[in-house]
């Protein structure tokens, strides 16, 4: 039986359809599930199905727009999104495939929107504000959202960002590489960005936009697909460094580095 299961990621209410039980498991275990809305319209509405393709291979993915529709492919998932980003389809090898798609799906949607980004980091909150870090594999940002507990972990593998002028604002994530934490609800404004390096001081270093610039590029959850949305994300990519500070962290596995922070 087809489930129907109404979710909230950022701002955005996404209904998914899902018949395979380990999916609907899934969904509703990662997601923020809502009751009472079947009757509103959804901002996105996603079919999921299983048994598609074969074993990850790569994280190489291609993309294309056919017919006005936009397909994403891996070896593990495949994604169809309508023109006009309301409807999408995502078919699965294996849970690991669906998160990727899911991560890829909801960062292509709130960049034509234009309302925001998804960064590959970790993000924390204290006394009311949002901190990001962010760095290379294995720089250490899930271990830096394990050293925060009991702090309100926001994410531990990709980070949700609305992006307007003069304000970024940071949201519950459901892409989580295993720090499982209630949700929070509300978006927290973020206050900083920070760079891991693991290091035997503890210090932080504020690095300028340039620099920040430079650092954070490669940390965007983005595959392009189309020109128009490649401005879209420059864009947003341009607000955020220009309102948000950023830092090299000096860090050991320990929770010591708050106090450079904070």
């Amino acid at each position: 039986m087809i489930a129907m299961i109404d979710t909230r990621v950022g701002e955005h209410h996404i209904r998914f359809l899902a018949e395979t039980e380990w999916v609907k498991a899934y969904i509703r275990t990662k997601f923020q599930v809502l009751d009472g809305v079947s009757g509103a319209a959804p901002d996105l509405e996603v079919e999921l199905a299983a048994g598609y393709g074969e074993p990850f291979v790569s994280f190489e993915v291609a993309s294309s727009v056919e017919e006005g529709e936009i397909f994403f492919r891996r070896t593990d998932y495949r994604i169809r999104i309508s023109e006009d980003f309301g409807q999408a389809q995502i078919s699965v090898y294996d849970d690991f495939a669906l998160k990727h798609a899911l991560m890829n799906l909801y960062s292509s949607y709130i960049v034509h929107k234009g309302w925001g980004l998804l960064v590959h980091s970790s993000c924390v909150m204290e006394a009311g504000k949002a901190y990001l870090f962010a760095g290379h594999s294995g720089a250490g940002k899930s271990t830096v959202a394990w050293l925060s507990l009991p702090r309100q972990v926001l994410s531990d593998e990709a980070t949700i960002l609305k992006v307007e002028e003069g304000r970024v604002t940071v949201f519950d994530s459901p892409f989580r590489s295993g720090l499982e934490m209630p949700y929070h609800g509300d978006g927290c404004e973020l206050a900083a960005i920070q760079f891991l390096r693991q290091s035997p001081e503890i210090k932080r270093i504020m690095l300028g936009k340039s620099a920040a610039m430079m650092e954070l590029f490669g940390k965007i959850f983005y595959w392009p697909h189309m020109p128009s949305d490649t401005v879209k994300i420059m864009k947003l990519f341009q607000h955020l460094i220009a309102n948000i500070p950023a830092y090299e962290l000096y860090f050991q596995k320990n929770d010591a580095f708050w106090k450079e922070i904070c």
